[in-house]
């Protein structure tokens, strides 16, 4: 993003049963067709491959890792040495964020720790920057994340710019399929002037099935989506073939809205459908 007109990337689907030869199949099938592989952070809170373990695993493939820190699983000590361990291994992007809540079924097992939030994980990040013998210059490419909405006429986009006083260097949206909705909300960040000092990442999901749907639709920042999309899942003979052409018809589209910098594409499974996708849209 700081030498490029656009930028295409693609979150790893990491879960409890992956192991370092699936991060490797990934970043293979991957290779040629994203400029970075984005790497989560126990979203589900289900345990999964450490995202800095496979960040190793991606640099050693020769791809550039986005990693994931959230606050919700480790206190500041671990969090600020994952951070410096990121810095070690020669990431040099990530995205810091609060982290989601546990769900219900988990809240009697597991604690969260949240010891500090995602603006002082931010603050930790920054001071990690000013230290070249931890860092080389010019140190992390920060990322935070955002919500896109359709925004009133009175709305301050106070939320990014106060990102990007933080020392944020692109935020990311949440899963979208709305290109209208999008399109007003980053004209009313290019109104505002909000984007002088900041990126935009819009996160675009490849929709496999009814329970992907629904996953996306409950979580803490919920699926931008039309209801004509929506009817369109519901009512495809093979959700998977109409998810990937709804993904490559959104992806189509939202690079061309003004102020859009990159797209991360989400998706399950092997790396084939979004390599489809991005093949297909050239």
């Amino acid at each position: 993003m700081r030498g490029k007109d656009f930028v295409v990337t693609a979150r790893l689907p990491l879960d409890s049963g992956t192991v370092g030869g699936d991060v490797q199949a990934h970043i293979e099938a991957l290779h040629g067709h994203v400029d970075a592989v984005q790497l989560g952070d126990d979203p589900g809170a289900q345990p999964h491959i450490s995202p800095l373990a496979a960040a190793c695993l991606a640099l050693q493939a020769g791809a550039d890792p986005v990693v994931h820190l959230t606050c919700r699983d480790r206190n500041r000590i671990a969090l600020q040495s994952d951070l410096m361990g990121a810095a070690a291994l020669g990431v040099t992007s990530l995205v810091l964020s609060r982290g989601r809540k546990l769900p219900a079924s988990l809240k009697q097992k597991v604690k969260g720790v949240f010891d500090i939030g995602a603006q002082r994980l931010l603050a930790t990040a920054q001071a990690l920057n000013a230290h070249e013998r931890l860092i080389a210059p010019p140190g992390f490419f920060l990322g935070a994340n955002v919500t896109a909405l359709d925004p009133p006429e009175d709305w301050t986009a106070d939320g990014v710019g106060d990102k990007a006083g933080a020392g944020v260097n692109f935020v990311q949206t949440q899963a979208c399929l709305d290109v209208a909705t999008l399109r007003r909300y980053m004209a009313a960040l290019v109104a505002r002037k909000a984007l002088e000092r900041i990126s935009v990442v819009v996160q675009v999901p490849i929709v496999d099935s009814t329970e992907m749907l629904h996953e996306l639709r409950q979580r803490r920042r919920p699926l931008l989506v039309t209801p004509a999309i929506l009817e369109r899942l519901g009512n495809a003979a093979d959700i998977r073939a109409e998810g990937e052409a709804v993904c490559g018809e959104v992806l189509t589209a939202v690079k061309r809205v003004p102020g859009v910098t990159a797209v991360n594409i989400l998706y399950r499974g092997d790396a084939a459908a979004a390599v489809r996708v991005i093949a297909g849209i050239g």
